[in-house]
């Protein structure tokens, strides 16, 4: 009889120990994968709003420049996204990477595959047209967000001036 009693303590434990650990298996959600922003260094520029931007120059310009041309807006810098050595989530998971300037004045969005404990630089470099809101000399808001399984991960966000080009190649001259 005491065997049977001890049996029996013994398959309500195997019982109770199958259903708790089924249970958490039905209940636990699968965590997305973590990342992380440690270097964001954006710059915004635009061109100048000129007529003419190449004056006495019949529209032809023989030197090589950098920044969005006149009329223009453009984003560049650097982003280093990291996802940390110890994250429990999938093995190589996708991660979108959005850069809005000015809340949406002017984005650049990249998708990054990131394994455990690896890390990846991106150079940012978008050029579009110049949206009224942005002006040399105004300051504006820069956000980079990272998602992954419709989940934010990561921000950052930064305050940067926007520098306004005069003549291209002016130095030049």
């Amino acid at each position: 009889m005491r065997r049977f009693a001890i049996a029996g303590v013994v398959l309500m434990f195997a019982i109770v120990g199958g259903a708790t650990v089924a249970l958490s298996a039905l209940t636990s959600e699968d965590r997305p994968a973590n990342a992380t922003v440690s270097t964001f260094e954006p710059r915004v520029a635009v061109g100048n709003q000129s007529e003419d931007p190449y004056p006495d120059s019949d529209g032809v310009a023989t030197c090589n420049d950098q920044g969005p041309m006149p009329g223009n807006a453009g984003l560049s810098g650097s982003l280093v996204v990291e996802r940390p050595l110890r994250d429990d989530g999938p093995p190589e998971p996708s991660f979108r990477v959005n850069v809005s300037v000015d809340d949406g004045a002017l984005v650049e969005t990249r998708t990054v595959t990131l394994s455990t404990g690896g890390s990846e630089r991106l150079v940012l470099f978008r050029i579009a047209d110049r949206p009224p809101s942005l002006d040399g000399g105004d300051t504006v808001p820069v956000r980079a967000t990272v998602t992954t399984e419709n989940t934010t991960v990561a921000t950052a966000s930064r305050t940067v001036e926007v520098t306004e080009r005069d003549v291209p190649c002016a130095d030049e001259n």
